[in-house]
């Protein structure tokens, strides 16, 4: 009976633990000492696991076209907030506040999505 309780138990642990393997850390991708603010036209929506990107081009201060890739929350919590597939299109402007990549790349993490032209609130980072 000890041996058939300590199989369920390593079982049940490996299960509980499997979810979190693919995940990472924030603190390892982006700096909360380096904040973001963009607006730019969005290029492309990617919805994968474990989080949703938007790619979008924003134009620097010399007039240069960047392209970003922002990090949104996963996809379950996204669809929880009402949001669908189309819900942020190729060609739509939005304004994006968050936190850049510790490598300096234009790559970040999303803690608010803002439609530019309606200032409409699609999304912000709340504790759930």
């Amino acid at each position: 009976m000890r041996a058939v309780f300590s199989v369920f138990a390593g079982v049940a642990w490996l299960l509980a633990a499997a979810p979190a393997l693919p995940h990472h850390s924030f603190a390892a991708e982006f700096d909360v000492n380096r904040p973001i603010q963009v607006t730019g036209t969005v290029t492309s929506v990617e919805w994968t696991n474990p989080h949703a990107w938007i790619f979008m081009d924003v134009e620097d201060n010399d007039g240069n076209v960047q392209n970003w890739a922002i990090e949104l929350v996963g996809l379950n919590s996204l669809v929880r907030r009402g949001w669908t597939r189309d819900r942020v299109k190729e060609g739509d402007i939005v304004d994006v506040t968050g936190f850049g990549a510790r490598d300096g790349t234009n790559t970040g993490n999303a803690s608010a999505v803002i439609m530019a032209n309606t200032g409409e609130r699609l999304w912000e980072s709340v504790d759930e």
